[in-house]
């Protein structure tokens, strides 16, 4: 409360207000009341100034939740029933009141959100009619369900997408065709890859032995994302934080720069 009272003194104006309760609350020892105050404090946050949400919905009845294990991409998930959907959650009503955005027509994965800067359009996988993961688009105020990642191999999953500052799309793929060397090659490795929103223009990015993981885009127009990397390094240590030029360029290593500590 006070950190955000003096940040915004202009526009988080019941700073004072909530001392004052917070105060009288802990003096009653009144735990579910300052739990109560700890969430309208931190909601009035002038950085909250959005109407929605955007979050996945799913059903403790999904396999392992939809989370795969920390070595293994989601192609690694098992196909399953998948109790899930994407909602737009009120802000002003974060215990119910929703809308459901998207629903798939089997009970299937979805998940690897991803909203467009325009916030009109979403990214998200899922897995098509022949059980591979694609990565999907869809207005998020209703519209035709799109696929934007190819379908010319009936063996490689494309996943965990992320929209580009000039259009394009990148996301992870295992086309590459490479296996995780510990199990075997029991799970498909995915490197980073790009394409046009008309599916043209594909291009590998990335062409490492082990997984490339969740790309964002930072302010500078880079993307920043996981590359997992173990040879000579334990399990613990090995997903370092990787940052390169959209066109694949300067891939370099961006904190900690796989040490012992900070890790992963």
């Amino acid at each position: 409360i006070q950190d955000l009272s003096s940040t915004f003194p202009e526009t988080y104006s019941g700073g004072a207000g909530y001392l004052a309760r917070l105060e009288e609350l802990e003096r009653a020892g009144d735990i579910q009341g300052i739990t109560v105050l700890q969430r309208e404090a931190l909601l009035a946050n002038p950085l909250l100034d959005f109407e929605e949400l955007l979050v996945v919905r799913r059903s403790d009845k999904s396999p392992s939740l939809g989370l795969p294990a920390n070595w293994q991409g989601n192609c690694s998930l098992p196909q399953g029933v998948y109790d899930n959907r994407i909602i737009a959650l009120s802000m002003n009503d974060l215990n119910g009141r929703f809308r459901t955005v998207f629903r798939p027509r089997r009970d299937v994965y979805v998940g690897d959100l991803d909203l467009h800067f325009g916030a009109e359009r979403l990214l998200f996988t899922m897995p098509d009619e022949n059980q591979h993961w694609q990565v999907w688009e869809i207005n998020i105020r209703g519209g035709e369900l799109c696929r934007l990642t190819p379908n010319d191999d009936a063996d490689v999953d494309n996943y965990d997408a992320c929209y580009l500052p000039d259009g394009r799309i990148v996301y992870a793929s295992t086309a590459c065709y490479a296996g995780i060397p510990c199990v075997f090659g029991g799970d498909k490795v995915a490197n980073l890859c790009v394409i046009n929103p008309d599916g043209t223009g594909l291009r590998q990015l990335c062409f490492d032995q082990d997984h490339n993981w969740c790309p964002v885009v930072l302010h500078d127009g880079r993307i920043m994302y996981q590359r997992w990397e173990y040879a000579d390094l334990p399990h613990s240590n090995s997903r370092i934080l990787f940052t390169m030029n959209p066109d694949g360029t300067a891939q370099m290593e961006h904190y900690g720069s796989n040490s012992y500590w900070p890790n992963s």
